[in-house]
């Protein structure tokens, strides 16, 4: 599990994602007491979304205040946003779903807001208008923009592109 992350990340060219199975990683750790902030788990989901990105996967997030570690209460749309909007922070690209009605709200939190999308736009816009000057970073809204922040701009719009979002046109 977590101890061969690169092995498993590049063990098959036809794979795309990387799944944190809470359940397996707490069997496995006989002394682990499960709590609802998952504070536990942290060095585990972190581990697997650094190794995902390393290795150009998505990164699908299993875990769940409910102790579950899916979101078993389907019907509760509070708890999966909450859920879904802390693997988002952590970095995850995705959550399992266990019951049909909770895909839509999974895709809508997991999806680029309209807002970082069209700071993306910007920014790559931006860069490549400095880049045929021969310029690098620049500034953008009081910010300045360097290539890590280029590329960021770059994944979220490949990730809007891959929810089928219309991308915007908008002046830098």
């Amino acid at each position: 599990g977590v101890m061969n992350l690169k092995e498993i990340a590049t063990s098959d060219t036809r794979l795309s994602a990387l799944l944190f199975a809470a359940e397996d990683y707490c069997a496995d750790l006989a002394g682990l007491i499960r709590t609802t902030h998952r504070r536990e788990m942290l060095y585990a989901r972190s581990a697997l979304v650094t190794t995902a990105c390393a290795y150009g996967l998505q990164s699908i997030d299993l875990a769940s205040r409910d102790h579950s570690f899916v979101c078993m209460d389907y019907q509760d749309d509070e708890i999966l946003r909450h859920e879904c909007q802390e693997g988002r922070e952590m970095g995850f690209t995705g959550k399992q779903a266990i019951h049909p009605r909770q895909i839509v709200t999974i895709q809508e939190m997991f999806r680029p807001s309209e807002e970082d999308l069209i700071r993306a736009v910007k920014i790559v816009k931006g860069y490549v208008e400095h880049a045929q000057r021969g310029l690098g970073a620049f500034g953008l809204e009081g910010k300045v923009i360097d290539l890590p922040v280029v590329k960021w701009a770059e994944r979220l719009i490949a990730r809007a592109r891959s929810a089928q979002m219309t991308i915007p046109n908008v002046s830098s």
